[in-house]
């Protein structure tokens, strides 16, 4: 069974503060607040604290004008510094570990509680919501966590174009609070979502047959967000629907030709990410004009909330650039990162969309039959002949047959860089290949990344940007750091690079006796340079730099 590590962006908000902000109005030789010990300190950014409290303000109340029918105020929640500190608050019970903290920081929404060390989850930038002692709990990567993985992005992407990098730093830079507000409501939704409807999150297997290099697909995709775009920025409802209906046509010419499990999957994740981005969204119109808590002011670059609508409009424009394709996200323009964020901002459209024409379907979602799309032509009421002269009008402009030529090269791109990436396991400074051919019926799983999906072709898949684990049976594998895996279904294949050469005589020390071609193992554990193995048993062959086992039945 695989484990998916969800993200909501690989590039969070930088937040930055000084001082501490419940002792705003005073200064710090009058401020009367109790001290907290070194091993009670908050080690995670304050601000947070302090952003989490404002969001609360509109989301944690029995009138929650973002979305109707939802109180925030039982929701507990995490931010957490990987490795270093958990910072638990509002929850009912904390698990094991946690200390009450009674220092100066205080949160409106409950009693706060630390744990150092070890946290809930060692990689950066980790922003959803899981199981924390038996309560359901959103979680929030800290500011630098985000900054780290932000700096990592910019090193990785300088090298493929070290002129742009220094813009990159410099726009990365600039301090913007307000993504950090709209993350907190996203993820607290997210917890609200799996008590409404537990059984509707999307199948994130289907990525590994999702067609993410598909011209039509991507050419219908583009054209989708120009129309959404079009009806979002329409002055009134009689103004969108014109948009709307050409979004309809479009949606309907791009799935014609794609698989169910596709669908159901764009479907899923338009609901479960979608919706919580929508509700970012409506957090910006709720928020407008509302007196910020005084404790903000010492955030830099936080300007109030009189007028949101740059927050909007930002968001619309990064809707129709991800939806068109343009924007790569993790370093990536051919994998599952794009195709997962473009449903993220398309359901957020079509959601958005639904307000304007004053549809009532906030509730109406949660149904398990009930899909975004369908709520949307439902209100939309077109007719079949009047869909299909709006997708005659589609294919016959001038759009479409620029978006098709740029969508070729897209593909025949993405097949270059797919091949390249296949390729470098030969050019790897050594490589570990694991057959289970022999295994009649075998439970293969994998931790990764639903972002981190590559697809090669059909039964083929590469999994990358975490240290990828995996099991066959009792067979266990895990890499100490991220480098890609290639998995290959069909012909029973994984493949693992690893950080060098594996050394014959290491290998004979551990397995006891000379490694001769095809030794037959059985081992409790065997490490190779840069991967771990438990639960060995099969023939082992090693050829140059490269270790084949063969996994017994």
């Amino acid at each position: 069974m695989a484990r998916y590590i969800l993200q909501w962006t690989s590039v969070m908000a930088i937040v930055m503060t000084f001082g501490s902000a419940d002792a705003l109005g005073q200064p710090p030789s009058q401020a009367k607040l109790p001290e907290a010990t070194a091993e009670m300190a908050i080690k995670i950014d304050p601000a947070l604290i302090s952003q989490l409290d404002q969001v609360w303000t509109v989301i944690g109340s029995p009138k929650n004008p973002v979305w109707p029918g939802w109180d925030a105020r039982d929701t507990p929640v995490l931010i957490y510094f990987p490795d270093r500190q958990d910072v638990l608050i509002n929850h009912p019970k904390p698990p094991e570990g946690f200390k009450r903290y009674t220092g100066p920081l205080k949160s409106a929404l409950g009693p706060i509680h630390i744990r150092d060390g070890k946290t809930i989850t060692s990689f950066d930038g980790q922003n959803t919501a899981i199981d924390v002692g038996g309560v359901q709990t959103l979680v929030v990567a800290d500011t630098l966590s985000a900054r780290r993985q932000w700096a990592e992005s910019v090193a990785a992407a300088a090298k493929g174009d070290p002129a742009n990098a220094k813009a990159q730093i410099d726009s990365g830079l600039v301090p913007n609070p307000y993504p950090a507000f709209r993350l907190f409501a996203h993820e607290a939704f997210h917890v609200y979502q799996h008590k409404r409807a537990p059984g509707k999150a999307p199948r994130e297997t289907a990525l590994l047959a999702y067609p993410s290099l598909s011209v039509e697909n991507n050419v219908g995709f583009a054209l989708e967000a120009e129309f959404l775009h079009a009806a979002l920025e329409a002055e009134g409802k009689d103004a969108a629907v014109p948009h709307l209906k050409k979004w309809l046509a479009a949606r309907s010419m791009r799935r014609a030709n794609l698989s169910q499990e596709a669908i159901d999957y764009e479907d899923a994740t338009e609901f479960s990410e979608g919706t919580a981005v929508y509700v970012e969204y409506r957090l910006t119109q709720c928020l407008e004009g509302t007196a910020p808590l005084d404790k903000l002011w010492l955030i830099q670059g936080f300007q109030g909330f009189k007028d949101l609508s740059s927050e909007r409009a930002g968001m619309r424009a990064r809707m129709r650039g991800m939806m068109s394709g343009r924007v790569p996200v993790n370093n990536d323009l051919y994998g599952a990162s794009p195709v997962r964020f473009r449903l993220y901002f398309s359901g957020m459209a079509i959601a958005a969309s639904l307000d304007r024409l004053g549809a009532r379907w906030h509730d109406k979602v949660f149904d398990p039959t009930v899909t975004l799309t369908g709520l949307l032509s439902a209100e939309l009421k077109v007719k079949p002949e009047e869909l299909g002269a709006e997708v005659k009008g589609i294919r016959a402009g001038a759009p479409f047959a620029d978006l098709t030529r740029q969508k070729t090269a897209l593909e025949n791109d993405g097949k270059a860089h797919i091949a390249a990436a296949v390729a470098a396991f030969d050019r790897a400074a050594g490589e570990l290949v694991i057959d289970y051919a022999r295994v009649r019926k075998p439970a293969v799983g994998f931790v990764y990344t639903s972002f981190g999906i590559l697809r090669v072709a059909d039964h083929q898949s590469l999994y990358r940007l975490i240290p990828i684990s995996g099991t066959v049976g009792a067979f266990k594998f895990a890499e100490d750091a991220a480098r890609p895996v290639f998995h290959d279904a069909e012909a029973k294949r994984i493949r693992v690079q690893l950080t060098g050469k594996p050394d014959p005589a290491d290998l004979a020390k551990q397995i006891g006796a000379e490694l001769t071609a095809d030794r037959h193992i059985d081992l409790a554990k065997l490490t190779v340079p840069g991967v771990t193995l438990n639960g060995v048993k099969g023939t082992v062959r090693l050829d140059g730099k490269r270790l084949t086992l063969v996994l017994d039945e």
